[in-house]
């Protein structure tokens, strides 16, 4: 099938952009047979007519998810779309909202508009979420096929637009990086390794990642937590001897991609008690890993991180004594190594790219 991917940057070659998600789609399909086109849309003038946009809105606006984006982003689209069998847009909604073409198009998103009001997006005026809202349901009743990164946001899909649901499908998102799982488990449990990996320190919830290696530490469980991403850290927090603290690690470089890695063979719980999360391609390092989840119920996490089967979600208002409750109840009764074992499986069966593609392929074949 001949396959026109409408996006930003080139996704045979941006390994970078949208966490790698644009490139590791575009891999997927090529191996599953796909002949893969890049479609460009202009962004010269994005600057300039964002401004314009802003005349309007302010700061508490959403320019790429407007009216004039959507018209702008589809007009700079030069290609004859007619050519292919299927056009593929993963994440430019008002792309898909400003396409005129009778081939069919797939949409890929991990959240909606209403999802992101007031959970990741906040101070925006009325009149700039109801534009966007409609840029949304045209995108969506105009695609052929909506897939969401999880059940969470197809749900959205269903209730707030009345999206037919044949229309929806979910297909979560593989891994950002490649795995270098080897099965072996490098780190004796009596040496416990977290890992921790996210930029933001607060949305992210490291504080409660940090104080519960330190209750593990005082409830005699020898533990350290490895941390990445953070570009800030607290200096009390660095001193801790049980902290590893990496930093911001480039994964387009490959000595940090080595170091992020490295932690990952090494980390017998990935522990991440964020405060808001779309999806989360990071629970699909993990499971790839082998390694469990131990993080919140919020967003669509739950079509990631599975109760009692590669991990726990616990309530958002749970603490640090929570989490090292759990903790400890997995190294004594075994449980452990249980989510250790079903969180590969659960990769190579659900959650994979190669699954992805393939599930693409029975999708629209």
């Amino acid at each position: 099938m001949k396959i026109g991917y409408i996006s930003p940057t080139d996704p045979h070659l941006d390994v970078k952009a949208w966490s790698g998600s644009y490139y590791n789609i575009c891999q997927a399909l090529e191996e599953e047979g796909h002949d893969v086109e890049w479609v460009k849309y202009g962004h010269l003038l994005d600057k300039v007519i964002a401004k314009i946009y802003r005349l309007f809105y302010g700061k508490q606006g959403h320019y790429t998810h407007s009216r004039i984006a959507s018209f702008y982003h589809g007009w700079t689209i030069k290609s004859n779309l007619e050519e292919f069998d299927l056009i593929f847009v993963p994440g430019q909604i008002e792309v898909v909202a400003g396409l005129k073409t009778k081939t069919p198009i797939v949409y890929y998103s991990d959240a909606t508009i209403p999802l992101m009001t007031d959970y990741y997006w906040f101070g925006l005026k009325r009149r700039a979420i109801k534009e966007a809202k409609k840029i949304e349901k045209k995108g969506l009743e105009k695609a052929k096929y909506c897939l969401f990164a999880s059940e969470w946001a197809k749900a959205s899909a269903l209730t707030d637009y009345g999206i037919e649901p044949e229309k929806l499908k979910v297909f979560p998102f593989g891994p950002g990086v490649k795995s270098t799982y080897t099965g072996k488990i490098n780190n004796p449990i009596s040496d416990l390794k977290l890992f921790f990996s996210g930029v933001e320190w607060e949305r992210k919830g490291a504080r409660i990642a940090v104080d519960t290696v330190k209750e593990l530490n005082e409830r005699g469980i020898n533990s350290t937590l490895m941390m990445c991403g953070l570009k800030e850290v607290p200096l009390s927090v660095l001193n801790e001897k049980y902290i590893e603290n990496l930093g911001f690690l480039d994964k387009n470089n490959p000595k940090d991609l080595a170091k992020y890695q490295k932690c990952w063979e090494q980390a017998n719980i990935f522990i991440l008690p964020t405060r808001a999360e779309c999806a989360g391609i990071v629970f699909s390092e993990a499971v790839s890993y082998g390694v469990p989840s131990l993080t919140t119920d919020t967003g669509g996490i739950s079509s990631y991180v599975k109760n009692g089967i590669n991990g726990k979600r616990l309530p958002l208002e749970a603490t640090y004594l929570d989490y090292a409750d759990c903790i400890e109840k997995w190294l004594q009764d075994g449980t452990l190594q249980i989510l250790s074992n079903n969180a590969r499986e659960y990769f190579e069966d659900n959650i994979s790219w190669k699954v992805w593609g393939k599930r693409f392929s029975d999708l629209c074949s």
